[in-house]
């Protein structure tokens, strides 16, 4: 049985699990936590912090359109601003909320962007593009907040290691390892079929708008956290950790496994109802108000087709 069989078998086995266990983290650290705290501790978050995190979330969704921009520019596909944005917006917030994050996103983009003259070649190359700009945004996140702030998390977490820099440095590696690649331009051969990097412009640009997504969506969960809890490097670093669960898993959005990781961590330097409150925010404000819009876009959209289809269809005698 090769690897790819056996971590097909495994991987849904791990995410369950890790699921599992973050259900019983969650149920074991909250257990205590009035429900009335969080409620009224929602009720008090400032209307400057909601306004404040609904700006970076719209922020942070033009970022991710950034995404769908610079790959269409290395596939030279030039195509209406607003369809774009509107259809990175509809993908991501489905994405970001629905099992199968990739396949969503991807036939999101096909059903959409076809309309458009984009081939199913394209689109899967879009997809692709997405996928290496994201990893490359992860891994400089990374990189930066391991390297430079490398005793945040071990402090936070008690680990018995003081310091993540390796980590970091291991991460920055790989962002360098593939920038070499891309100056050097050698292909290598897959299957029968060579694969090239992008240019280094291309690569930077890559890097800065993954880079900025990741600041803004931890920023808006930032925000929504009291001022004084935790410093702005300690936390991204946290968020971080969380993420990287998240995406081990593979849940929708990493529901259930990013709290438990941001409540483990957090909950030692403020209190945990301040922290659950602040993650039911967060999780409303950029996952599921962000899924009910694109909800109501796609289908406004079918139906529209739907009509046009029928007016257009002839009529019979």
């Amino acid at each position: 049985m090769t690897f790819r069989k056996v971590w097909r078998i495994l991987a849904p086995v791990i995410g369950i699990g890790l699921f599992i266990g973050a259900i019983w983290v969650l149920r074991r650290q909250l257990h205590e936590v009035p429900l009335h705290d969080i409620l009224h501790t929602l009720a008090a978050l400032s209307p400057f912090k909601v306004a404040l995190a609904f700006a970076l979330t719209i922020a942070g969704y033009l970022a991710l359109t950034a995404y769908d921009l610079v790959a269409l520019h290395d596939l030279e596909r030039k195509l209406p601003l607003g369809r774009v944005v509107y259809t990175s917006f509809i993908a991501y917030a489905l994405a970001n909320n629905l099992p199968g994050a990739f396949i969503v996103g991807g036939s999101v983009r096909h059903r959409l962007y076809s309309r458009s003259g984009m081939s199913p070649a394209d689109t899967n190359a879009l997809v692709l593009l997405n996928i290496i700009t994201y990893a490359l945004g992860l891994a400089t996140a990374a990189a930066l907040a391991f390297t430079f702030a490398p005793h945040a998390v071990p402090e936070l977490l008690k680990l018995p290691f003081d310091s993540t820099r390796p980590l970091g440095l291991i991460a920055a590696a790989l962002v360098i390892g593939y920038l070499i690649w891309s100056t050097l331009g050698r292909p290598f051969h897959f299957k029968g079929r060579p694969i090239g990097p992008l240019p280094v412009p291309t690569t930077l640009l890559q890097i800065a708008v993954s880079l900025a997504d990741w600041i803004i969506s931890g920023t808006v969960l930032f925000v929504l956290l009291p001022a004084h809890g935790v410093g702005y490097v300690e936390f991204f670093s946290v968020f971080l950790l969380g993420q990287i669960a998240a995406l081990v898993v593979q849940l929708p959005g990493g529901i259930g496994v990013f709290e438990a990781v941001m409540l483990a961590v957090l909950g030692a330097r403020m209190p945990l109802h301040v922290v659950f409150s602040a993650l039911l925010a967060y999780r409303v404000i950029y996952y599921l108000i962000p899924l009910v819009v694109a909800a109501i876009l796609l289908g406004v959209n079918e139906v529209s087709r739907l009509t046009h289809k029928r007016r257009g269809a002839p009529s019979r005698a």
